[in-house]
Order: structure tokens, then C-alpha cells, then sequence
């Protein structure tokens, strides 16, 4: 069996991680609905009208139920977050949670590393089966790098930097984003590098070598591909 993938992050960088997930995938009320009591104590819950599918929020304590949205929740959880920071031990079961992967708690790679928490990617073993969804629906017009672009430049690369649209300061390229059709301030209506299989329900990158480091980093976890849909297995 291949090595399991794990990623360390301290307790700041969970904590981004946990706010970066809650403004990507929009709808998780199942999730914030047992986060809930992790971070407000027992007695705290959420619950939604079957009917008219408003939320309420009841803090620990208090007796009166908050109306509240999704929105809501997340930024009363992350300021709680912020406000308590949470020790490894507490953070990894909320993380297992928001990550839906094993995590644990424990000291960092490094010697002297302070402590953080360690999670299973549960990605060594994923197979992408080249659907194509990624290319063809997600939005990934912002990931690209400056390194990226740099790379593409020392590479000679004119071909694929002819796509890429570019701030500068000073005459340095200071962002970028991908991919823009050429002589225009449009966005392509799919990626230029993405061509049919032989397969008619496959794709193929015709730049696989050289993708941008979004494309190579997708997706980042299971619970990743899951929310985005990914054919992968």
C-alpha cells in the first residue's frame, strides 16, 4: 500500500485552513451544525425549520435562540476560534471534522517545531480518471502564480504566457491570472490546453508537464474532490 500523505500545519495554519473552507464550499450546514457545540459547549446547537429553512442558534448558556444564517455561523465559530485559540488536542477533532479525514495532534516535522496537527490527505492512492470537470467548470482563473509565470518565461513558453493576463508595478509582474484570450481582457470560455481524448469521455492537458501549480495542487483532498464534484477515485 503506498504511504499515507500527511500535511502539518500549526494551530494559525489550521485555523486559516478552517476559514479557507468555510468561504469555499458555500452550503455545510450538516457540518457547521456539529462543529457547533465543539466550539460553544454543551448545550450549544443549531437547528433549520423544516419549512421555511431558517436557522436558529442556541449559544450554551443562554436560553434564547439567535436567527442566524450560514454566514452567520461560520463567523461566530471563527471568531470564537480567534478569540480562544484552541490547543492541538481540541483544534485536530474540529479539523477531523471540517476535513472529514483523520487528524491528529502532535509536534511538527521540524526539531523544536512548536505543536500543531497532522492530516491524512487520503490522497496517495487517488486516481484521476480525466473528466475534465475541473478544467471545464471550476473557476481557476485567479490560481495562477507568479511563479508560475516565471517559470513558463524561463521555459520560452511565449505560447502559453500569450493566455496569461498580468499586473505590473515597477515592470514587475506582481499577479496574474489565467487564461485570457489573447488581444482581449476576456476569459477563455474553457482552458485552452484542455483537448479531447481518444476516449469520448476523457480529456487530455496538453501543457500536463508544465500546468500551473492550481492544476497540480487539485484537488488538495478527498473531501476537496467531493465538494467540487471530481470524477476522480
Amino acid at each position: 500500500m503506498p504511504e499515507k500523505e500527511r500535511l502539518f500545519l500549526t494551530v494559525d495554519e489550521a485555523l486559516d485552513a478552517v476559514r479557507c473552507d468555510f468561504a469555499q464550499y458555500a452550503s455545510q450546514f450538516n457540518l457547521l451544525s456539529v462543529i457547533w457545540p465543539m466550539v460553544f459547549g454543551d448545550g450549544a446547537y443549531v437547528l433549520r425549520d423544516a419549512h421555511s429553512r431558517s436557522i436558529w442558534a442556541k449559544m450554551s448558556g443562554n436560553t434564547k435562540l439567535i436567527p442566524s444564517s450560514e454566514a452567520d455561523l461560520k463567523q461566530r465559530i471563527m471568531d470564537c476560534l480567534d478569540r480562544y485559540t484552541p490547543g492541538p488536542q481540541h483544534l485536530a477533532r474540529i479539523c477531523s471534522r471540517v476535513f472529514g479525514a483523520h487528524v491528529e495532534a502532535g509536534p511538527g516535522p521540524i526539531a523544536d517545531t512548536t505543536s500543531g496537527i497532522w492530516i491524512d490527505t487520503g490522497m496517495e492512492d487517488f486516481v484521476c480518471n480525466q473528466c475534465g470537470r475541473c478544467c471545464l467548470t471550476l473557476n481557476y482563473h485567479d490560481g495562477c502564480s507568479v511563479g508560475d509565470y516565471q517559470r513558463w518565461q524561463d521555459l520560452g513558453r511565449t505560447d502559453i504566457l500569450d493566455w496569461v493576463g498580468t499586473i505590473r508595478q515597477k515592470g514587475q509582474v506582481t499577479a496574474c491570472r489565467i487564461w485570457v484570450t489573447p488581444g482581449t481582457s476576456d476569459f477563455a470560455e474553457t482552458c485552452p490546453w484542455l483537448a479531447r481524448s481518444p476516449d469520448p469521455n476523457r480529456y487530455v492537458c496538453t501543457i500536463h508537464d508544465v500546468r500551473p501549480t492550481i492544476c497540480r495542487q487539485y484537488p488538495g483532498s478527498r473531501k476537496h474532490a467531493r465538494m467540487t464534484e471530481c470524477g476522480g477515485v
